[in-house]
């Protein structure tokens, strides 16, 4: 059959997989479409069969973590990339789920992995600014290209020669035999500001390049020329979310899905909307592919809940709860259930956020709802939830089990005696300057994400803690914005993407410029430090992501912020160096611990 508009139209969901408990991160099919394996943030590698319509087996890697998983050309076998301990890729034999080889060398995540479509060849692009060439049959690099800015990379149809896309900007063309020796052709692109390059893929008959952004636009390029054919826009991603975008087999026809769990198909030839499709997805489509030889395309979503009921209020909250909430409770299966109350705070209204996990529940059910719940609450938002209840039974969500919750969270933990002094020693120690009304004012302000910087001083004279300015600031403006010559505390609303996530994060930056300052001063900004971030997140709900100590604002750049925030996770700690026991005769032993299991390496 051949794959027109009305076909495209036609196709509705066959098959809805719930295998994961966190985000499928990524998927590919094997080249004679009969299977299609993914790879998912919670640490699993899912094989799937096409023909049959279900999942054949499931693997792991605990200890590396699994991303951008792609098929070599033996189906299997694979490679991936690791989200763990280090970004060594690694190819794993998908037979005995032993690994065959590594390929270190990248030192940051690596954002883009392609397979030759002819040999053993892959490439790879990682944060580190570079492009690595490499072969399955050694663990050393092959070829290796530094750029000047995060890359996007892709082997053409023919295995020939490769594409990069760098600084979301141009696209520079490779041939495999000479890449040393630069690009033979590079196409320049407008600069879009307000997004960036997240992929770049062929088409199959080579004459097109499809280019996908973390903002709401695609384009379409002439292989040959560089000209932009077409831009496709239309499509929800207002989060900055990292969408897969793919062509069809026969290259005419461009999809994507978008973060409401549609997807949009366009004819690459005309330009044309040709369909809009019901994903039946409840969040954003971020893995999007069509399978090479048979008549079905995949897609998966960030997240795989569900909408079970809502109601809307009817009378107070309390009046309403357990009237709406407890017909809701099934005693055979978990569900999470978001209450709304009728009080607010900066961010809106305040909300109980209550996993309700049955005794009777299935254990894999049980076990699912534990692992996603902390990522329902971030995705949902943490500053809306008032309160967080659990529950095994009726009593312990009902509404007297509420109150009983709130009684048990309001009662203050007994205090040791050591505890008791601490806190003394903590009170004392450290000044406690007033916030001047402006201060407060702007305060409240970058609460509601009104404005996105505050810079305030301390009056030493007055004893209170002012307002300095609240300028609009980027990362490029913070260097400015420190003072040469005295102190001051800073609070930056840091905007960026981590992980395919839009996040806003606060940053408390406290400037203490080397030693111009007199030892008042540090003595003062240092002991009001503690208390004034107790006051901003006490009194404004402002939760601080970091908080950081400088004395120039050289280092203050986009990169050092990142790391800062998202710290890198190191695995190799120093081993506890038992000493030796005395020589001789030890004595019987009272506790004798037998051997463990050996843990697999995947």
């Amino acid at each position: 059959m051949k794959l027109t508009d009305n076909v495209l139209r036609s196709f509705r969901v066959a098959k809805v997989f719930r295998e994961n408990s966190d985000k499928i991160n990524c998927f590919d099919f094997s080249s004679n479409g009969e299977t299609v394996i993914s790879s998912s943030d919670d640490d699993s590698i899912v094989l799937y069969d096409c023909q049959e319509g279900k999942p054949k087996r499931t693997l792991y890697s605990k200890k590396y973590g699994v991303d951008l998983i792609r098929y070599t050309h033996a189906a299997n076998t694979v490679v991936y990339s690791s989200n763990k301990i280090d970004d060594t890729i690694r190819y794993l034999s998908l037979h005995d789920n032993k690994y065959i080889r590594y390929f270190p060398g990248h030192n940051k995540r690596v954002v883009a992995l392609s397979m030759s479509p002819v040999d053993d060849t892959f490439i790879s692009g990682s944060l580190d600014k570079t492009i690595r060439l490499w072969d399955l049959r050694s663990p050393n690099c092959q070829g290796l290209m530094h750029l000047q800015g995060k890359p996007v990379c892709s082997f053409d149809p023919e295995g020939l020669i490769f594409a990069a896309g760098v600084n979301s900007e141009m696209v520079k063309l490779y041939d495999l035999r000479s890449f040393d020796k630069g690009p033979f052709a590079t196409f320049k692109l407008q600069y879009e500001r307000t997004c960036e390059w997240t992929g770049l893929k062929f088409s199959n008959d080579g004459k097109l390049i499809l280019v996908s952004t973390n903002g709401g636009t695609l384009r379409v390029l002439d292989a040959f020329k560089g000209a932009v054919l077409h831009s496709f826009g239309g499509y929800n991603n207002s989060k900055g979310v990292i969408l897969e975008a793919s062509f069809t087999p026969d290259s005419q026809f461009v999809m994507i899905g978008s973060e409401d769990g549609k997807i949009h198909v366009w004819n690459a030839e005309s330009g044309m909307k040709v369909a809009l499709l019901d994903g039946k997805h409840t969040g954003p489509v971020t893995c999007l592919q069509f399978n090479p030889k048979f008549m079905t395309f995949a897609s998966a979503c960030s997240n795989m809940l569900v909408l079970g009921a809502y109601r809307e209020p009817r009378q107070s909250w309390d009046k309403d709860y357990d009237h709406f909430l407890l017909p809701l409770l099934d005693p055979h299966e978990p569900c999470y259930i978001l209450y709304r109350l009728d009080t607010k705070n900066a961010q809106g209204y305040e909300w109980l956020f209550i996993s309700w996990s049955p005794d009777q529940s299935p254990v894999r059910q049980k076990m699912l709802y534990a692992a996603t719940r902390a990522t329902v609450k971030k995705e949902f938002g943490g500053g809306h939830v008032k309160y967080e209840m659990f529950g095994t039974l009726e009593e312990d969500i009902c509404f007297q089990g509420y109150l009983r919750h709130v009684t048990s969270c309001s009662a203050p933990a007994p205090l040791t005696a050591a505890e008791q002094e601490l806190q003394r020693i903590k009170i004392t120690e450290g000044l406690a300057f007033p916030l001047q009304t402006d201060a407060k004012r702007a305060l409240q302000q970058l609460a509601e994400r009104r404005i996105n910087y505050i810079q305030l001083k301390l009056d030493t004279e007055k004893e209170t803690i002012e307002l300095v300015h609240t300028s609009p600031t980027e990362i490029r403006d913070l260097p400015c914005r420190i003072p040469l010559d005295t102190p001051r505390y800073h609070f930056f609303l840091y905007k960026h993407s981590h992980e395919g996530d839009y996040l806003e994060s606060v940053v408390f930056i406290y400037s203490m410029p080397g030693y111009s300052c007199s030892i008042k001063e540090r003595m003062l900004y240092s002991s009001c430090k503690s208390r004034l971030l107790e006051e901003v997140e006490r009194d404004f709900h402002l939760e601080v992501a970091k908080k950081l100590e400088i004395d120039s604002g050289e280092e203050l750049t986009g990169e050092y912020l990142y790391d800062e925030v998202h710290p890198k996770q190191h695995a190799h700690k120093q081993a506890f160096a038992k000493p030796r026991g005395p020589a001789g005769k030890r004595g019987n032993k009272r506790l004798i611990k037998g051997g463990g299991e050996n843990g697999g390496n995947s």
